[in-house]
């Protein structure tokens, strides 16, 4: 006999209690107890992802995926949380067309404060790694005047991180070392230790002007290790092989990053994958093995250029150049010496254009403060004004004296403006390095003081230097040790020139100077004190003397009259005969020289400085 199964309820079947409204409450109840737990879920996904993008990147990109999947019916906070996260992962992997404009629409939604706040930092550093320097700085004046409200320490390490980047990149080391010291002392999470040391090491190791501590460097390993972010942890370990190999400690230096490919490849990381590849590359140079050599500068320098890395491409294609030229190939040498000049002008005009937008944004940034501070005393004026409607005789004198104060504010404004106009036409023909006359400039000073000259019937020497050697001193030393080179002669110039004559630097390491009033005997000897003050330089750099010296060549008004073009040439066969006959000397041009002369033209580097002086010579008014 088959028994009945009771109802749930007294007198209710199962499905009259579930269209009952009690039932429907209770559905409700589920219902919303589900959604919470799948908001909760995902919370809980979006902060795991949030907290390995960096330490464990294939895990962030699988959890992203899943994420991404259910985007569909997420509400706007989680939508916005892994819009931040897409494209933080799009700048990761260097897409940054697609990284920034969705910063961009980010920045735009309604979205927490936090959140936008480190999206205004991530679209800081992407623009400064895509090259986009002058809109970075803008980013980055925003992010500092936001970064006192900020109180999530998540955000603050993120956003002090960024700024210790940026002023390191325009050589504000203190500044830089200044905000990588804040996020250690805060170290949120137990992380501070490990991503502020590392920009603190960074930024001592660009600087070069101390050597980064061995105790200070295997701390900060450590805590990055311990916190599993192998990616910084092996960045260190790179400046730190480095360093090894410039003391000529090669087996260390290799030690140091043996064992470590896997872990850097699984960052996917290509800056730091090129620099390992091209460190490795240095090193095995040092050991005499060119086939490894060839096999991770050509790394290097694929990662580099993929993504537009400069950094790694110099000594890379140097190299390959040697390794070319030792085994006699002349074609391939010749092309990798053509690529590595090519990467060198454009790390130099990279530096510039980076320290170019960080002067402008600067200066900006002070004309918007002045034009706020201007508005706000405009609306104190109009409010006076309302006042004085209510006294008659005091309205009239008042008002007086607001004319003369907006006279005033407005010849007070005009000035700044015009200082700053004149500022910006000074950094125009200044060279950046050295403080004197850059090229195009000192050609329009030697025309207008030739043409000033020749009215007084007063002799001319035009001279011509070039440094011996310093591209020896660039490849051995390094491009700190050449600037510092070229400075130190530059001061040793001055010393012995007179206030009116003219000096300019018209190369890398070439430098040219206008003697009014100086005979060709008196400009002889002259340029032999100029000589002796070079060679009597001493250039230390990392305990380690550089001796210097420098040819000149020589050529007067009173030989070929007063046409510049003339004498630049004339003076320039003489220095490369001074060059071709030993360097270290000066040679005064005369008429023995036209064979030389016309054998030198058909040289490339003599028809390139003709042709460079041709060119700026053809911008002067006739």
């Amino acid at each position: 006999m088959t028994s009945k199964r009771k109802p749930l309820l007294p007198g209710h079947n199962r499905t009259a209690w579930r269209l009952s409204p009690r039932g429907l409450v209770l559905s409700l109840l589920l219902v919303l107890a589900g959604a919470t737990a799948g908001a909760d879920e995902i919370d809980d996904l979006l902060g795991k992802a949030d907290r390995l993008k960096s330490i464990d990147h294939p895990a962030f990109v699988s959890i992203l995926s899943d994420v991404d999947r259910r985007s569909g019916s997420l509400p706007p906070p989680q939508l916005h949380r892994l819009q931040y996260l897409k494209a933080w992962a799009a700048a990761y992997s260097a897409d940054y067309p697609v990284a920034i404009p969705m910063l961009r629409s980010l920045l735009e939604t309604d979205a927490e404060p936090t959140l936008r706040f480190r999206a205004l930092a991530t679209i800081t550093n992407v623009l400064s790694i895509s090259r986009r320097y002058e809109e970075a700085f803008a980013r980055l004046e925003e992010l500092l005047h936001l970064l006192p409200e900020i109180t999530d320490p998540a955000a603050r390490q993120q956003g002090l991180g960024v700024a210790a980047v940026l002023y390191a990149q325009v050589g504000l080391d203190d500044i830089a070392i200044k905000y990588a010291d804040q996020i250690v002392q805060e170290n949120w999470a137990g992380l501070g230790t490990c991503r502020g040391g590392r920009l603190k090491l960074e930024a001592i190791y660009k600087a070069a002007r101390v050597e980064p501590s061995a105790e200070e460097m295997e701390d900060t390993i450590d805590a990055c290790t311990r916190i599993g972010d192998l990616g910084r942890a092996n960045f260190i370990r790179v400046y730190a092989a480095d360093n090894y190999l410039r003391l000529s400690r090669h087996d260390l230096a290799l030690a140091l990053l043996d064992g470590r490919r896997e872990e850097i490849d699984k960052t996917g990381y290509k800056p730091l994958i090129s620099l390992y590849d091209s460190l490795l590359a240095r090193i095995y140079r040092e050991m005499g093995k060119p086939d490894l050599v060839r096999k991770y500068a050509l790394s290097a320098i694929d990662n580099s250029t993929q993504e537009g890395f400069v950094e790694p491409l110099l000594p890379s294609y140097r190299l390959l150049y040697l390794l070319a030229r030792e085994r006699g190939d002349l074609a391939a040498a010749l092309e990798y010496h053509e690529k590595y000049a090519a990467a060198d002008k454009g790390y130099l005009d990279e530096l510039s254009a980076r320290q170019f937008a960080y002067e402008k944004v600067k200066h900006q940034s002070l004309a918007n403060q002045f034009q706020i501070d201007a508005l706000n005393k405009q609306n104190e004026v109009l409010q006076l004004q309302q006042a004085l409607d209510k006294k008659a005789v005091e309205a009239s004198r008042l008002y007086i004296a607001l004319l003369l104060m907006l006279v005033a504010f407005i010849i007070f404004f005009a000035y700044k403006t015009k200082r700053s106009q004149l500022h910006f036409m000074k950094l125009s023909q200044v060279d950046g390095l050295t403080g004197i006359s850059n090229r195009p400039h000192f050609i329009e000073l030697a025309v207008s003081t030739l043409a000033a000259s020749q009215k007084m019937d007063q002799e001319v020497c035009v001279v011509l230097c070039d440094l011996d050697h310093f591209k020896a001193i660039n490849d051995q030393y390094g491009h700190a040790a050449g600037d510092a080179a070229l400075k130190q002669v530059v001061a040793a110039f001055r010393t012995h020139l007179r206030t009116g004559d003219v000096l300019g630097r018209v190369g890398g390491e070439e430098f040219g100077v206008l003697l009014p009033g100086c005979t060709l005997e008196a400009a002889r000897e002259r340029c032999e004190q100029l000589r002796r003050a070079v060679a009597d330089l001493v250039l230390l750099h990392d305990g380690r003397e550089i001796s210097l010296s420098a040819s000149f060549g020589v050529e007067t008004t009173a030989s070929c009259g007063y046409e510049l073009r003339q004498l630049l040439a004339n003076a320039d066969a003489a220095l490369y005969q001074g060059k071709h006959a030993g360097r270290n000397r000066v040679v005064a041009y005369d008429s023995s020289l036209s064979g030389f002369f016309s054998s030198m033209t058909t040289t490339g580097r003599f028809r390139a400085s003709r042709d460079r002086f041709t060119q700026d010579l053809a911008k002067q008014p006739e």
